[in-house]
């Protein structure tokens, strides 16, 4: 793995992190975009690995939302799973609470939200990174911020 690799990694496990809430998810999740990346039929253009390496991030875990969803519907559990140790040691009860409130944020908030604010993009680039307009971007991140104040009220 190359220095220019490392630092995509890094910031890809943050974005993983905050759309999954689950360390161990989110790893196998960056994983899962290199393999990808590296065994593209046509890579991305130079200069485009980090986007497209984020788009492969966001779409894994669109997919493992979608199939948690329908492992719910059809069998649904008595009682919540136990967090991740490594969540548990991050931050406790205030990294479990944040985690659960941007797990219940709609999949356009929660993407606005994780790519703004832990992937560090600007709201042109999370524009562009999701194929929307800016101002859809900032109504979605208002929209968030608003959620997200309501769920962790308590927290404060």
């Amino acid at each position: 793995m190359c220095s220019s690799d490392l630092a995509h990694a890094r910031s890809l496990l943050r974005l993983a992190v905050a759309l999954t809430a689950d360390v161990a998810l989110a790893e196998d999740l960056v994983h899962d975009a290199f393999v990808r990346l590296h065994r593209a039929a046509t890579p991305p253009a130079p200069g485009a690995e980090a986007a497209y390496l984020r788009r492969i991030v966001t779409n894994l875990a669109h997919d493992h939302h979608r199939h948690g969803a329908v492992v719910r519907r059809l069998a649904p559990t008595p009682a919540d799973p136990a967090p991740s140790a490594e969540l548990d040691a991050i931050g406790g009860d205030r990294a479990r609470a944040v985690a659960a409130a941007l797990a219940g944020l709609p999949d356009r908030q929660r993407d606005c939200v994780a790519l703004h604010y832990f992937g560090g993009l600007t709201d042109a680039a999370v524009a562009t990174e999701l194929g929307i307009s800016v101002g859809s971007v900032k109504t979605h991140l208002h929209r968030a911020r608003t959620a997200l104040a309501r769920s962790l009220e308590d927290h404060r």
